[in-house]
């Protein structure tokens, strides 16, 4: 364990306030560095969040930081190209105060964000939220430090320079543990062509069994949500759409499910929900694709398959997996106090290697 404590600049690039409600929320990315801050602030580092000055939490906000209720959030809420812009403004604040810090971690979605931090003189660490980085931005960004968030990740994206690999981590005493789950299959994600809504549908009636989704349905993807809803429309007998799922609601259809469903149809560099059924005891079936294979034990903690037909069949074997293992699982391998100590490890040896060259 890291003996010296640091001082750390925390910076997601969501811009989403830090709060106890961020577990409730599809905002993934703010969840992850909220948890790992406020579990550095216990063990005592100081770090400094770069978030809306209306955040709850026991990091200090950095100075300069304005609030979600700006106007120029806003502005900026979906637009991927004006949320770069409004990002921006708060990169230069972490350039004008970085010489405070021994080390800044920026999360992100945007590699573009990146580059504006890495010329820095202290230490900047970036964890990328997204399947693929961009071979653009492998030049530009060869010397940054990274930390991937899955093996998968990793091997996908040669050139980078990655210092180590991280699993995202949950608070597992907020999800109750349950032996006794209901007769119910669950989809839960964001409703896009990469999460499978429509592969859930499909193999939930290739079994005729019954399902319940819950989803946060994009500005995007218009013409593909219409179809989703089409179907489930047309399945309704076996398919239940219960709008979107605050934090106290999803963990009461997580425990209860038989399994989760998880088609996922892109290289997913991780995939919390997957953790957060398994904490329950609720095993997942889930496409074999990015990181999947890595989070779900296979014939363990549920079922990894090729295609609808293989999940259909995997959902008859729900039985055979020991809802125990599932839970045991994620204490082992995913919880917020094994991250913490993965970054800790990482930080400390970063910080120890620039002091050593000066």
């Amino acid at each position: 364990m890291p003996t010296r404590k640091l001082k750390i600049a925390q910076v997601p690039g969501d811009q989403i306030p830090f709060s106890r409600q961020l577990l409730g929320s599809p905002y993934s990315i703010t969840t992850v560095s909220y948890l790992l801050s406020e579990e550095l602030v216990k063990r005592g580092h100081k770090v400094v969040a770069f978030v809306p000055s209306d955040s709850f939490t026991i990091c200090q906000i950095a100075s300069g930081c304005f609030p979600s209720t700006d106007l120029r959030f806003k502005k900026y809420k979906f637009n991927s190209k004006e949320r770069y812009e409004l990002f921006k403004s708060y990169c230069q604040n972490v350039v004008n105060q970085a010489d405070n810090f021994d080390i800044i971690h920026i999360h992100d979605l945007f590699l573009g964000a990146f580059k504006l931090l890495k010329d820095l003189k202290t230490p900047v660490l970036g964890t990328f939220h997204n399947p693929r980085f961009y071979k653009k931005d492998k030049k530009t960004l060869s010397k940054m430090m990274f930390v991937g968030i899955s093996k998968r990740q990793i091997e996908i994206n040669p050139g980078f320079n990655f210092v180590g690999m991280v699993y995202n981590g949950i608070p597992i005493e907020k999800y109750p543990f349950n032996k006794k789950p209901k007769n119910y299959l669950l989809w839960l994600g964001r409703i896009s062509p990469e999460k499978g809504p429509l592969e859930a549908i499909r193999a939930v009636k290739r079994a005729n069994k019954k399902m319940v989704m819950f989803g946060f349905i994009p500005p995007y993807h218009k013409s593909y949500v219409k179809k989703v809803f089409f179907e489930i429309e047309k399945n309704k007998k076996n398919v239940k759409f219960l709008g979107f799922a605050d934090f106290k609601k999803k963990i009461r259809f997580l425990k209860n499910a038989a399994a989760l469903l998880s088609p996922i149809k892109w290289e997913e560099p991780f995939g919390l929900v997957m953790v957060e059924a398994m904490a329950c005891g609720t095993p997942v079936i889930a496409f074999n694709r990015g990181s999947v294979p890595e989070i779900v034990k296979n014939n363990k903690t549920g079922f990894v398959v090729e295609n609808v037909m293989e999940m259909a069949r995997a959902i008859e074997k729900i039985p055979l997996i020991s809802r125990n293992k599932c839970r045991e699982w994620v204490e082992k391998n995913f919880t917020v106090k094994k991250m913490t100590d993965g970054y800790e490890e990482i930080y400390e040896r970063i910080v120890k290697n620039v002091k050593k060259n000066k």
